[in-house]
Order: structure tokens, then C-alpha cells, then sequence
């Protein structure tokens, strides 16, 4: 732990230290204990200053904690912004809690100690970068990146300036699934062989009449590094946006990284090295606002011969194109293997034989899904305070938005592709090569 946040992480000088004690020392006597960390709570000097940016999904998530304090939120809505004050402000019984429209203000601070990212995925990469250049830990929601190229920035900034990071991938630590990936891991279903996955498949719409930004809405920005375009409500909608290419590359992605994350964990292919193959179809959308694909099928094939087949959750499969041994597989994660099989979902593991559901993982099993001590893996908060890896660290969160990305760009080309884990490249195939980025709108850039 910290000895003091103050000093360690926002550079407050002795004097001005000294200068606030005196202060302090004027004030009234009757001082609470939860202010000075008495009675069970966490003194100021050592809770964790966060910030979100981005009033999307679970921006509060570590608003009710006694060891962080919410002291900004950041978003280019003026009403979801103001609203969030509201809440924080509600919570805190007091109104200090600043709103911003620019991220780059709040990563100005220098009281923040970690952010919290639920943007669109189109700003994931250069606001993390950003953050990590400004000192501050990170926690970014799913998918990492909308490409590749950024989630290789995106690493390296990370790893440059030592930030800690976590992934919105929460699978990671679901006790169940990760007993499940246990069992697999651990050899209880023999070799594995095969894993199917099955994730919910996207929509269409179609076009969408055009209309001014409303009042409040600073859609500028809220555009950003994609490529310009008239607004329309169903561009700042979520899930909406994450059917549009320039924002997402598709609920692939947009969800799918769920899965394609626990599905690696269990595999153990977090750190794959070698040659991956890819065999992707896609249906898109013949017209309308939505331009990602909506129904998909992939192949991947790792070193060692491990196979795995992806789908959506939706209808009977692709007709001529799919296989006709390649059904619509289950909601979830499938792991086959020699002498049985292993199936997890959120809060769910099943197991042929039966029996595997009653073993006990212990030390004289190789894989076990906690950190040096034996404890259950730590929170993001904890890994802030402490500087500890997280369980979903930017390493394996750019692996497994890569999965996607993989997959991605095989609809899109129509072709197998093969992949080389080392370099980052396609073999063989500049075309496919070119779709590891997309340029920016200026200014932005990485």
C-alpha cells in the first residue's frame, strides 16, 4: 500500500503539505472519524482519486467504495454529465465533483489517480494513451481498440510509463468460469481439442434520416478521430453505435470479446507464439445505417492443431457457405477434449463426466487463476494501491480484442487468412495487412 497518495502520486510538495496541516489545524475540533480515516474507514491521503470519462456502461463502478473518491466525470453529453454530478454529488453529500466535456482536462488534475474509460470503442486507444502519458492507472471497458494498430500503441504506452490497467473483460474473474477453465487447463478433460463459442449476433436498420446536433451535445467531439458524419440519434445510442464501422468493428467485438477472452484463458493461448489460421464469413447489411456484420461464423487453428469454431447465437447457420458440421453453437464456451468436455457461461459450468463438477483445484494443480500468495485475484482499486498486475491486463486485452480483429477482417476480405502472433502481421497478404489501421481524423492521431 501506498504510504500516502498525496505525495507518491500528485507531486504535493512538504511546504504545501505543511501549509494545508496549519490549516487544518484552525478548523473546528469536532472533526468526523470517516475524515480521518478512524471507525473502519479509509483516511482521504489514501483512497485512490478516480475519474470517469465516458458516462457509458458502469461508469459508476467505483463511486460506493470507502477507498476511492469520485472527484470528476467527463463526457460530451451536457445532460449525461451533469446527471453524473448529480449522482456522485448525491452520494458524497456535497458538490464536489467537477464535470467536464474534454477528457484532457480531467487527465490534467493532479489530485486524479486512475480513470475510468466507458467512451465509444473509437476513443478507447488515444484517451488511455493519453492517460498513461499523465500518470494515471486505467481501467477501459471492452473492446480495447477498434484496431489493431491502436491496441499495439495502446501496449506500449502502457508497459512505457508503468501504468496499471484493466481490462472491462470482468469474465476474467467469474468464479465459476474460471473453475471451469481450471478443469480444462488442468488436464481433467484429457487433451483439448476443440472449443466451440457461441455470443449474440448484431442487427441491422435502415438509413436514417439526418438532423442537426441537439443543444448540449458537443458532436465534434464526440466524432473525434472517425471519419465525419451528420448526426442522427442512433450514432450516440448504445448498443447502436457498435453496429457502425467507424466506431466498432462490430458486436464481434462489441460483445464478442467477452467470450474470445474466456475462451483464451481457458485454452491457454493468453500467449500464444506462432501462426494462427483464420477462416471468416460474414453477413452485412445490404443498405442502412448499421454496416458491420450481423451473422458470423469463424475458424481459428493454433499452433498444436487446437481448433476453434465462433458463431452468433441466432438461425440455422449460413446454407452453402457454412459447413454443414458448423451449427450455431450454444451461448458461451464449449472446451472438448479427449475424455470429456467443459461448459461455462456467467455463474455457469457444466462438465461431462459429472463428476469433474466436484473436483478440487489445489496444489497439485499447474494452473491456478490467483496471484503469488493464494489470494483471489485483487480488484482494479487494489492493483492501483499496491501496483500489482490486474486479471485482465493490456497485454492479454490486446490479444483478445485481436481475436476479434482477426475475425473482423476475414469477413470483410472473405478469404482465410493466416496470422503471425509474433510480428502482428498477416502472411503473405498486404490487403489484410492494411486493415490493421485506420487513419484519423485530424487532429487526432496516436
Amino acid at each position: 500500500m501506498k504510504k500516502s497518495v498525496s505525495f507518491q502520486r500528485r507531486g504535493v510538495s512538504r511546504r504545501a503539505f505543511l501549509r494545508q496541516s496549519l490549516a487544518a489545524a484552525a478548523a473546528p475540533l469536532f472533526i468526523p472519524g470517516s475524515a480521518l480515516g478512524l471507525n473502519g474507514h479509509t483516511a482521504p491521503s489514501d483512497r485512490v482519486v478516480v475519474a470517469a470519462i465516458g458516462m457509458g456502461f458502469n461508469w459508476d463502478l467505483f463511486l460506493r467504495r470507502p477507498d476511492t473518491q469520485m472527484a470528476a466525470v467527463c463526457d460530451v453529453r451536457q445532460e449525461r454529465r451533469e446527471e453524473a454530478k448529480g449522482v456522485v454529488d448525491k452520494y458524497y453529500q456535497n458538490q464536489d465533483c467537477r464535470a467536464y466535456n474534454d477528457f484532457r482536462e480531467v487527465l490534467a488534475r493532479p489530485d486524479v489517480d486512475a480513470v475510468y474509460i466507458a467512451t465509444p470503442d473509437h476513443w478507447h486507444a488515444l484517451i488511455t494513451i493519453a492517460a498513461a502519458r499523465a500518470g494515471k492507472d486505467v481501467y477501459c471497458q471492452k473492446p480495447l481498440t477498434r484496431t489493431i494498430a491502436e491496441g499495439q500503441a495502446v501496449v506500449e504506452a502502457v508497459q512505457r510509463y508503468g501504468t496499471v490497467f484493466q481490462h472491462g473483460t470482468q469474465q476474467r474473474h467469474d468464479a465459476r468460469m474460471l473453475f471451469g477453465c481450471e478443469l480444462v487447463r488442468n488436464g481433467y478433460i484429457g487433451q483439448l481439442r476443440h472449443v466451440k463459442i457461441g455470443s449474440p449476433a448484431a442487427i441491422t436498420c435502415g438509413p436514417q434520416a439526418t438532423q442537426p446536433a441537439p443543444a448540449g451535445l458537443d458532436w465534434e467531439t464526440w466524432v473525434g478521430p472517425a471519419p465525419w458524419a451528420p448526426f442522427t440519434p442512433l450514432r450516440i445510442q448504445a448498443h447502436p453505435w457498435y453496429h457502425i464501422s467507424d466506431y466498432c468493428m462490430g458486436y464481434i467485438a462489441g460483445w464478442g470479446v467477452h467470450h474470445a477472452d474466456s475462451a483464451a484463458q481457458g485454452s491457454g493461448v493468453d500467449d500464444c507464439n506462432g501462426v494462427i489460421g483464420v477462416d471468416a464469413f460474414g453477413l452485412f447489411p445490404a443498405d442502412g445505417l448499421f454496416d458491420n456484420a450481423y451473422r458470423w461464423q469463424i475458424g481459428f487453428t493454433f499452433p498444436g492443431g487446437l481448433t476453434w469454431h465462433w458463431t452468433d447465437c441466432e438461425g440455422d447457420g449460413f446454407g452453402s457457405r457454412g459447413p454443414a458440421d458448423w451449427p450455431q453453437n450454444q451461448m458461451g464456451i464449449r472446451f472438448e477434449g479427449s475424455e470429456g468436455w467443459v461448459f461455462i457461461w456467467r455463474g455457469v459450468v457444466d462438465a461431462h463426466p459429472k463428476s469433474l463438477l466436484n473436483v478440487k483445484i489445489g496444489r497439485n494443480d499447474k494452473v491456478r487463476f490467483n496471484r503469488p500468495g493464494g489470494e483471489p485475484q485483487p480488484d482494479f482499486i487494489e492493483c492501483v494501491r499496491r501496483r500489482l498486475k490486474t486479471c485482465a491486463p493490456v497485454e492479454i486485452a490486446h490479444r483478445s480484442t485481436n481475436l476479434c480483429a482477426l475475425g473482423a477482417i476475414g469477413m470483410v476480405l472473405n478469404r482465410k487468412l493466416t496470422w503471425d502472433t509474433t510480428t502482428e502481421q498477416f502472411q503473405n497478404d498486404e490487403e489484410a495487412n492494411r486493415l490493421r489501421a485506420r487513419a484519423m481524423r485530424q487532429p487526432w492521431r496516436l
